[in-house]
């Protein structure tokens, strides 16, 4: 079987299930820190976003971060596509409860 490479777009809620893999977190920054930020996700948990050796690249109010789930709530940073000050939270989430549902994700990520 080959390696899967994908990074699939997750919510708090989601990232139990992707430990050890890597993900997508489109997230609003609330707290940032020399090594770490707390971050708001789409369904509204709290995240907590490592990076290694430091710096975060944060520049905007709303980022997707890409990393490695470490546990349910803490991902380590890989990279940071900063997404402006304005974004829909909602539709964000929304759009990821349905690229979950089993009809698409298996048709998308599989």
């Amino acid at each position: 079987m080959s390696e899967n490479n994908t990074s699939p777009r997750v919510n708090s809620a989601l990232m139990a299930k992707y430990v050890g893999q890597h993900v997508r977190l489109a997230c609003k920054v609330l707290t940032t820190t020399d090594n770490t930020a707390t971050v708001l996700c789409s369904d509204g948990g709290e995240v907590l976003v490592k990076f290694p050796g430091g710096g975060s690249d944060i520049s905007t109010t709303f980022v997707e971060i890409v990393g490695k789930v470490v546990d349910e709530s803490t991902i380590q940073k890989a990279c940071c596509i900063n997404l402006g000050s304005e974004l829909d939270m909602q539709l964000v989430n929304r759009t990821i409860e349905i690229i979950h549902q089993p009809k698409y994700f298996n048709n998308i990520f599989s």
